[in-house]
């Protein structure tokens, strides 16, 4: 398991990642995103929020549940962003 990761301060604040799953993402006081908690949702909001991240900035590391429907899939969508 690797942990889902944020570079913080190249965050452009566009909600897309709280919209996507408000457990897992948060921001600070400076209104960057950052993982409040890797394990608030399932591994395919970590990769949704990836992929819509308009700064590119979401790396979602690897499933904590390796029996996640469409792990696999889930893995290599991921893949560019880790």
């Amino acid at each position: 398991y690797t942990a889902p990761w944020i570079d913080s301060a190249q965050c452009t604040s566009c909600d897309e990642c709280i919209g996507i799953n408000p457990k897992i993402f948060a921001y600070d006081d400076q209104k960057h995103a950052y993982v409040k908690n890797p394990k608030g949702g399932p591994y395919k909001d970590l990769v949704r929020a990836a992929e819509k991240c308009t700064a590119q900035v979401i790396h979602p590391g690897t499933p904590s549940d390796p029996k996640e429907k469409d792990v696999d899939k889930l893995v290599k969508r991921a893949a560019k962003y880790n």
